[in-house]
């Protein structure tokens, strides 16, 4: 996933593993969020993510690699154009 990225083919990145797919873009978003608040106004603590989050994060994840093993659910198997 990480080298199509590289190679600029999100799409086929998206088709590897969507779930890094779409996590990777909302941490970026995060980081760069806290960047621009750190930037034009240091005085602003950065906030932690709540640990709610982070173990949904992680239910999901497992979840994910459950169901992308199952036949059922094949769509989310990784795939090559």
């Amino acid at each position: 996933m990480f080298l199509s990225i590289a190679e600029l083919n999100f799409y086929q990145a998206f088709r590897y593993n969507p779930f890094v797919f779409v996590l990777l873009i909302i941490y970026l978003n995060y980081k760069l969020y806290y960047l621009i608040i750190w930037l034009f106004d240091r005085n602003k603590k950065q906030k932690k993510i709540p640990e709610l989050i982070i173990y949904i994060i992680l239910i999901v994840a497992i979840l994910f690699g459950i169901l992308r093993n199952i036949e059922i659910f094949n769509w989310l198997a990784p795939t090559k154009l």
